[in-house]
């Protein structure tokens, strides 16, 4: 006995980051991301993402401003002509190595996570949808209660329409996961090396379904948003 059922989403962080930036292109796509549609800005997020996956695999007497530089550098695009110049390229290279230093040595980030770098999914009953996200800090509250966790991104792109996207993504993705918001939602940016916070609570937790409920009323009909692209509905035995 045959049974259909709908298409199922799933929206992924990364491709709803790019939407943002760049709707008209990528509502023509039926695709996913191809080579020569990344630019610089996720290019440098690639980098300095690797390197914090690098240096929270390293033993904590290993993890020096030496053991970051080496990451960013073994991480580092070569398509210097998908920059601005030369120069844009290699300020970008310090910055990035400058910034994650200071936050990964100067105490804003945890010694022990207890999340790096992991993509994780989750279906949100709310929605009818899956959200995949990449947390690349997830650590406990050393002030707080036992169960109390702090989630943290090292970001390129920190407008308020990326901010409000990670903020309102972040908050209904764990309470479906984890079924408790974090105590605190961080932005740290790789540009500018600033801090930006965002405290979740009950009233929070419903505005952000109502923004990603209206992301997913918005989303074009593309395949990359799709768990079972290509048809209308699946076939399950």
């Amino acid at each position: 006995m045959m049974e259909q059922l709908p298409t199922v989403l799933r929206i992924e962080d990364y491709k709803l980051e790019e939407l943002l930036r760049c709707p008209e292109r990528f509502a023509k796509r039926k695709s996913g991301m191809r080579e020569n549609d990344v630019n610089w800005r996720q290019m440098v997020q690639f980098a300095a993402s690797h390197s914090v996956n690098d240096f929270y695999r390293l033993p904590e007497e290993a993890r020096t401003q030496a053991a970051i530089e080496a990451a960013v550098e073994r991480w580092w695009t070569n398509r210097n002509y998908k920059f601005h110049s030369d120069e844009h390229f290699l300020q970008m290279k310090q910055m990035v190595k400058a910034h994650l230093t200071a936050f990964l040595l100067g105490g804003s980030c945890p010694s022990m996570p207890i999340i790096f770098y992991e993509q994780l999914t989750a279906y949100v009953d709310e929605l009818d949808l899956e959200l995949s996200q990449i947390f690349h800090l997830v650590s406990v509250d050393i002030e707080g209660a036992a169960d109390d966790y702090i989630v943290q991104k090292l970001a390129i792109d920190t407008d308020q329409d990326s901010l409000d996207l990670l903020f309102h993504m972040t908050s209904v993705f764990c309470m479906s996961a984890f079924g408790k918001l974090p105590i605190r939602i961080e932005v740290l940016s790789l540009l500018n090396g600033k801090r930006t916070v965002f405290v979740p609570d009950e009233a929070s937790l419903e505005r952000s379904y109502d923004y990603m409920y209206l992301i997913k009323s918005l989303l074009p009909d593309v395949d990359v948003f799709k768990v079972n692209p290509g048809r209308s509905v699946q076939l399950v035995m």
